[in-house]
């Protein structure tokens, strides 16, 4: 069970499972020598050179570089959120070439990959709760109690059952990186990826997200992809693919006995942060400045980010259209696809 920061003690007795050997044949992502290259001007430049590597079930990968070394390009192919130029990715079994439809593409992301932002990218007129039900309200499997539930059930499982209604902007750093956990499990995934999740937090609340991110591994069985420029993190990991110059440099298993002690190590920190403030102004690495400035500044419209990640159209271009397919959801008596976004302009009202 996943703890509970706000409310419940962490238990001094808690064992770190040993991570659990699988067959070759369990591959959730295959990527054959994969290229990728952008055209800027009428110069290519090539991020991605010949790269090929697999994934097992329940592993829990972390790839590191430095800058310009293609991860994060490589984390945007595993998560179909780009295409490779050459070459074969295939995801849950799913293969994704250049020619793959959008709409496929979209619902593979709705369905089975879950995305976590160094910058958050949470909608901010939506409260938490209202967050995290987004991906489920799109996916539209099922119903508004089932929705509200699951959502208050995560928030929980991240500690932060005593902030649903809190809007981003009320939100220290470390809560609003845990609501986008929480939203990026709301459909299940089988696969979670995260691009530097703890870049913009400060060293108490990188421990809790990691913390999160373990127990999800651990516990969940969810694989878990992770880039990021921070070399101690690996030591949570089972693997480590190292990248340079757009290529993988190394591709090693981690010793399985130094994992759990970094774990275990991890855990006694934990127990340490009783009674923390996760107060507005707290949990980003410039405190006492309003909702993280330097994470604004950094930060590309979310609506056009969400959109991109689990729609194949333009239904979540703004504000208003977003809010009314919300409130259209969350009003009893007025009947409302939930895969579907208002199209009457006219009736919105601001």
């Amino acid at each position: 069970m996943m703890i509970d920061i706000d409310d419940k003690e962490i238990d001094e007795k808690h064992e770190i499972p040993v991570y659990p050997l699988f067959q070759p044949d369990q591959y959730i992502i295959e990527v054959r020598n994969v290229h990728k290259t952008y055209l800027l001007g009428l110069e290519g430049v090539t991020a991605l050179r010949g790269v090929s590597f697999n994934v097992q079930e329940r592993e829990f990968i972390t790839i590191l570089g430095t800058s310009g070394c293609g991860k994060t390009t490589l984390l945007n192919l595993l998560g179909s959120i780009d295409l490779p130029t050459k070459g074969d990715v295939r995801i849950c079994g799913q293969r994704i070439r250049a020619s793959t439809e959008d709409k496929f593409l979209a619902s593979l992301r709705l369905s089975s990959l879950g995305f976590v932002f160094q910058t958050f990218n949470l909608i901010t007129s939506l409260t938490a709760l209202e967050n995290v039900e987004l991906p489920m309200i799109l996916k539209g499997t099922l119903n508004k109690a089932e929705i509200r539930n699951n959502a208050m059930q995560l928030l929980e499982q991240v500690g932060l059952s005593g902030r649903l209604n809190h809007y981003p902007n009320q939100l220290s750093g470390g809560e609003q990186q845990r609501v986008t956990i929480a939203r990026a499990l709301a459909n299940n995934p089988s696969i979670l990826l995260l691009d530097e999740p703890t870049g913009d937090l400060d060293t108490k609340n990188s421990d809790l997200i990691m913390k999160i991110i373990i127990d999800l591994n651990i516990e969940k069985g969810i694989t878990i992809i992770m880039v990021t420029h921070d070399t101690n993190l690996k030591n949570y990991a089972t693997r480590t693919i190292r990248m340079l110059d757009g290529k993988v440099a190394n591709d090693e298993r981690n010793d399985n006995e130094n994992r759990n002690k970094h774990i275990e190590d991890l855990n006694k920190v934990i127990r340490q942060y009783q009674n923390v403030d996760f107060g507005v102004r707290a949990g980003t690495r410039e405190e006492n400045k309003q909702s993280s400035s330097k994470t604004e500044k950094r930060q590309p419209n979310n609506y056009k980010v969400l959109n991109h990640l689990y729609t194949s159209n333009s239904v979540l271009n703004n504000r208003l259209e977003l809010q009314t397919q919300i409130q259209q959801f969350n009003t009893p008596k007025q009947q409302s696809n939930p895969n579907l976004f208002i199209q009457n302009k006219e009736s919105i009202q601001e």
